[in-house]
C-alpha cells in the first residue's frame, strides 16, 4: 500500500468511529500499517520538534486537519484533529445553527465527517446513542468531554456558542486523562 493510499484510508474514516475507538491506526483494516515513512511521503505539512525528539505530520481534509506524531525514530505516539470547519454556508468554524441547517437539509441523520461531533448537543445525542456516560471538564471558555475511549473533544466558547476546535486521540488511560483534566480543570477554576 503507497502513501497516498494511506493518506485517503485515514480520511475516509468517520469522527464518530475514531472517538469510539480511540485511535486511528484502530480505525483502519488489520492490514494497513501506518509508519512515518508513508504518511511523510504524502503531507500536506511536516514538522519537527527537535528538543522532544518529534515529527508531526499532518493532513488536510475538508473542515479537518488531522495530524500524526510520531519520535522521530518512527514510534507512532498518537494522534489528534485540529476541527477548522466550513459547514453550511460560513467558513471558519461552524455556528450551531450552521450544523443544524447542516443536519436538517442532509439526507443522513448527521453522518458526516464533522456533523454529529460539532455541537455539544449533537456529541450528546451520540452518547445516548451509543448507550454511554460522557465526562465533562469546565476550564474558563473551553469545555472538554471526556469519551469512554480517552479521546477528548474540546469546545470554545465563541459568540456565546460552544464550538468544537480539537479532538485529541487515546494516548493515556481513560483514568490518567482524567484524572489530569480535573486537575487543570481545579487549577482554572
Amino acid at each position: 500500500m503507497n502513501s497516498e493510499q494511506t493518506k485517503s484510508l485515514i480520511g475516509a474514516i468517520s469522527l464518530e468511529e475514531y472517538v469510539q475507538k480511540g485511535k486511528l491506526p484502530q480505525c483502519l483494516p488489520a492490514d494497513v500499517q501506518i509508519t512515518l515513512e508513508k504518511v511523510r511521503a504524502q503531507a500536506d505539512e511536516v514538522w519537527s520538534v527537535e528538543a522532544e525528539k518529534l515529527e508531526v505530520i499532518s493532513f488536510d481534509y475538508e473542515g479537518y486537519t488531522v495530524n500524526l506524531t510520531f519520535q522521530m525514530d518512527g514510534t507512532y505516539l498518537f494522534d489528534s484533529v485540529d476541527v477548522w470547519a466550513e459547514v453550511g454556508s460560513s467558513v471558519g468554524v461552524a455556528t450551531e445553527i450552521d450544523v443544524e441547517s447542516h443536519l436538517d437539509s442532509s439526507s443522513g441523520s448527521g453522518t458526516s465527517m464533522l456533523d454529529t461531533l460539532m455541537t455539544i448537543e449533537n456529541v450528546q445525542r451520540l452518547a445516548e446513542d451509543m448507550q454511554t456516560k460522557l465526562e465533562w471538564f469546565e476550564m474558563g471558555d473551553e469545555r472538554v468531554c471526556l469519551m469512554p475511549s480517552a479521546v477528548t473533544l474540546h469546545y470554545l466558547k465563541q459568540q456565546n456558542r460552544w464550538k468544537l476546535v480539537k479532538i485529541a486521540g487515546a494516548y493515556r488511560s481513560v483514568d490518567e486523562v482524567r484524572a489530569g483534566l480535573s486537575r487543570i480543570a481545579d487549577a482554572v477554576n
